[in-house]
């Protein structure tokens, strides 16, 4: 799978149905493996964070971490698009059409599978250790059930599986896809849901951020854990971590996650870093600070450019806050 042509057809696609987008640097062949994600894309109340990655089974493990910890916190869904399994030699590696792959928690998507999302979000199989499943109506199936006056053996025996599975039918809220097939047509009725990746959650315990970090980056995280915010660095992301509050305040909601960038020193591509920073956060809706040694660079919406003496001096999140406040905010 060539990466750029298919990049170029997710960003097609998404333009078509109205996302505003932020492609990385994809010409450069080193981008594919240098950042979690290498498209970001909002629409209304929409954050896609996606990875393209032929093998969804090969995808580095220090990427999916990263993807999970960046998607958490700035309330996105992460996207892997591919066109293998772990057996790439074999026909059966292709990824079937209209059919979810969670991979390490996160959905997994082949580039036509993708198109049908952005467009209906209509799509019902979803691929797990085990087979194909579909999300189902269990109290639907029971209500037929007894309505046709059919026992649980009979049901069985009628799809061909034991009683216990025909019982579980009507509990567990996913089943094997033949199954719900077979169901589907003793009742003459569709019992099945969509599966909704829109509101794909990633639980909090599964994100495991890197425990890595340069002296500077420790003198950074103390200062902010001072003010009262924990910060998590993102090794593989186009900034250099999110900041967010260790203790939740419904008073200040713009506060609770910041997009962070850090610079030592005055570097020639600074400008562009603090650019990448200001778009990701108009993406993500999500104020930004971008913190240097010293020197002045030009200003960005949604981004303070923050001098670390000057963080240094903070006594309260509140001085921050008030920093944050006079920062000209933009949302895509």
């Amino acid at each position: 799978m060539n990466q750029n042509p298919v990049a170029k057809e997710i960003i097609d696609s998404l333009t078509t149905e109205g996302y505003a987008i932020l492609p990385l640097s994809i010409e450069d062949p080193r981008f594919w493996l240098k950042y979690c994600f290498d498209i970001a894309a909002r629409r209304e109340f929409h954050l896609l964070m996606i990875k393209i990655f032929s093998n969804i089974d090969k995808i580095p493990i220090d990427i999916v971490e990263n993807l999970k910890l960046i998607s958490y916190y700035l309330k996105g869904v992460p996207l892997i698009i591919g066109e293998k399994t772990r057996s790439e030699n074999d026909e059966k590696g292709k990824l079937r059409e209209n059919v979810v792959y969670e991979r390490r928690g996160i959905p997994a998507l082949n580039l036509n599978t993708f198109k049908t999302l952005i467009k209906n979000n209509k799509l019902f199989t979803i691929s797990r250790k085990g087979g194909f499943f579909v999300k189902v109506d269990g109290d639907k199936i029971h209500q037929l059930r007894m309505k046709r006056g059919l026992s649980f053996q009979e049901v069985a025996s009628q799809i061909g599986v034991s009683r216990k599975a025909a019982y579980l039918f009507e509990r567990m809220d996913m089943i094997k896809e033949e199954n719900l097939l077979q169901l589907e047509k003793i009742f003459e009725e569709s019992f099945k849901f969509s599966v909704d990746i829109f509101n794909w959650e990633i639980p909090k315990e599964e994100i495991h951020p890197t425990s890595e970090e340069t002296e500077y980056q420790a003198e950074v995280k103390e200062n902010l854990e001072d003010l009262g915010f924990n910060t998590f660095w993102a090794k593989k992301a186009p900034f250099d971590g999110i900041t967010s509050e260790i203790e939740e305040n419904t008073q200040k909601p713009e506060g609770l996650c910041l997009i962070t960038g850090l610079s030592p020193s005055i570097k020639r591509n600074l400008t562009e870093k603090i650019r990448i920073v200001s778009e990701i956060s108009k993406l993500a809706h999500k104020l930004s600070m971008f913190i240097i040694e010293e020197g002045k660079v030009p200003s960005f919406d949604n981004v303070l450019v923050l001098q670390k003496e000057n963080l240094d001096k903070m006594k309260s999140d509140e001085e921050l806050f008030k920093a944050l406040k006079k920062v000209r905010r933009v949302n895509y």
